[in-house]
């Protein structure tokens, strides 16, 4: 994956505005301080969005004279803080594929509302086999754990939850994730007769992570953090 100069300066740019508030930032702000007009700047954040480096969401801005009009804001990602920390994008990340792949899988939890998870859970499985990517595999197995999650209390994904985005490092955090949900699990095997076909993939799953490089554990972890908020 190429970064380029000038996205290099947009990422440092939200960055800094970012650590300075803890807050989301307005891409007419970026468009400011970088001085390129609003419309560059909101075109170069929502690729840098495309391409994982940014997240968005919307915010209703009360300061207007007729609030009620929702605005974009962008907050950088773990994949942003690996790239601004100096460690290199190795061109092992399909970044075009892992696009489709992970607008699709995280489209299925719109649907996990109205279908039934069973279904999903095999739908999910019936492909794994085919799946090359050690960064595509590892997101369906996300997946398949983060739509078994419906099934713990409150308490227990709140737990699992905090557990995993306090880890400090992103392989940590994937594996604490996937032994936690696992092991939840367990206390009910009999109730998920599809848990020990799950489980059969686990050693590929961790045998994965530790050959991710630190872009791809990355890329994983935000889309975990991002599942997590959709699934819960």
């Amino acid at each position: 994956m190429r970064i380029t100069r000038r996205r290099l300066d947009f990422l440092q740019k939200i960055k800094q505005l970012y650590e300075a508030t803890n807050l989301p930032v307005h891409y007419a702000r970026v468009a400011e301080l970088l001085g390129v007009s609003k419309w560059s700047a909101y075109e170069m954040l929502k690729t840098l969005e495309k391409e994982g480096f940014l997240a968005s969401q919307y915010e209703v801005n009360q300061g207007e004279k007729f609030p009620g009009r929702a605005m974009v804001l962008f907050a950088p990602t773990r994949l942003a803080e690996a790239v601004l920390s100096g460690k290199t994008l190795e061109e092992k990340v399909p970044i075009k594929e892992w696009q489709k792949v992970n607008e699709r899988l995280l489209s299925l939890y719109g649907e996990l509302k109205k279908a039934n998870p069973k279904e999903l859970v095999e739908q999910l499985l019936a492909e794994l086999p085919g799946l090359e990517s050690p960064l595509i595999f590892s997101a369906y197995m996300i997946t398949l754990l983060s739509v078994l999650l419906q099934t713990l209390s409150e308490k227990s994904i709140s737990l699992i939850k905090n557990v995993v985005m306090n880890a400090v490092k992103e392989e940590i955090g994937l594996a604490i994730f996937a032994g936690a949900v696992l092991g939840s699990m367990m206390k009910t095997a009999t109730q998920f007769p599809l848990l020990s076909q799950i489980i059969s993939y686990m050693g590929r799953f961790q045998s994965n992570l530790s050959e991710l490089n630190k872009s791809e554990q990355a890329l994983l972890m935000d889309f975990l953090e991002e599942a997590l908020e959709k699934a819960t």
